[in-house]
């Protein structure tokens, strides 16, 4: 613009006072009138363009810097339009709650127990089988209430030597490795961010309706931990003599087939007594599961750690009955199924 009114003017300039001079004197002056006129006129173009060349630069950094900085706040407040979205993917995701030292000795942790989640072809065994749609609830609650599963190896480790914990752990235990575990309990429990704990007896392997190595060392490559739940299932305390069978072989013959260590043993039928839980100790497991409650464990209970086991067709204030921490079970969709 600039630049294009100093031409103008200055045509109109030269236009306006053309020089016809007829003698020499008057020739001398227009010549040094001429001369001037063009060191004016030079002047001043070069005064016009020097004024338009720094000016871009100022008008296209700094608007630019401006405009790169304002959307930063845009942003951040778009994100908080949306908290229902991040306070659902976040537990999802990443549920890391704040993890800290706790142990030696005495750690808060529920541990639950189910063996089939899928629905019951037997009245009589209902109890055994939690319907999908109600274990989803629960594991969805257990997201929304704060838990973060860990593994009863996690849980030893803490009280033997004292672990980083979240701050409301949580044991998922499947005792038998029903085959339902990895079809049903796997998939939702990776949805909710879990991992659990399977308890297999060793001569089930492959056999109808149970889990295969292919199973279970997927759920271990997820990190789920895999413990012996004996070899054949049997009434230990009923027969010492054949505890080297059940406890140690069933150990040894796990961790050849699978490739990773059995640590934690659970009793079958949540049996024993003092020979059997000092022989699951001698034979290098540094944990063992049983039943009961309360969520307190500890060095006194380290071979017979307490687990409540959920029967199928309870309800969420009733499934909130089995932890220590809950939350507003009011806000949780709950499901009307039974098994």
């Amino acid at each position: 613009m600039w630049s294009g009114d100093c031409m103008t003017r200055n045509g109109r300039d030269r236009g306006t006072k053309p020089f016809t001079m007829a003698s020499n004197g008057k020739l001398m002056s227009f010549h040094r009138f001429a001369l001037i006129t063009l060191l004016l006129v030079s002047v001043f173009l070069a005064s016009c363009n020097g004024g338009a060349i720094p000016d871009p630069p100022s008008a296209t950094v700094f608007p630019t810097e401006t405009e790169t900085q304002t959307p930063l706040p845009t942003l951040t407040s778009t994100a908080t339009l949306t908290p229902t979205v991040t306070l659902t993917l976040t537990p999802t995701l990443s549920p890391t709650p704040t993890w800290a030292v706790q142990g030696p000795g005495k750690i808060v942790c529920p541990i639950l127990l189910y063996h089939h989640i899928g629905a019951s072809s037997s009245p009589a065994a209902s109890t055994y089988y939690v319907a999908p749609e109600d274990f989803e609830s629960q594991m969805r609650a257990l997201r929304d209430w704060g838990y973060t599963s860990i593994s009863v190896s996690q849980l030893a480790e803490g009280i033997t030597h004292g672990a980083r914990l979240p701050n409301r752990p949580v044991v998922i235990t499947f005792d038998d490795g029903n085959l339902d575990v990895y079809t049903n309990a796997f998939p939702i429990m990776q949805k909710y961010g879990f991992t659990g704990v399977v308890y297999i007896v060793a001569n089930f392997l492959y056999a109808d309706g149970y889990l295969g190595l292919d199973q279970i060392q997927a759920l271990a490559a997820a990190g789920w931990e895999v413990g012996s739940h004996s070899m054949t299932h049997a009434h230990l305390p009923y027969d010492h003599n054949r505890l080297n069978f059940e406890i140690a072989q069933s150990r040894i013959e796990l961790q050849e087939a699978l490739g990773v260590p059995v640590m934690s043993f659970a009793y079958p039928f949540g049996e024993t007594d003092a020979v059997v839980s000092q022989q699951v100790q001698d034979y290098g497991y540094t944990s063992a599961v049983g039943l009961g409650l309360p969520w307190n464990q500890g060095l006194y209970n380290l071979y017979y750690l307490n687990r409540r086991p959920v029967p199928g067709g309870v309800d969420l204030q009733v499934f909130a009955s089995y932890l220590p921490w809950s939350g507003p079970v009011e806000l949780v969709p709950t499901s009307t199924s039974t098994p």
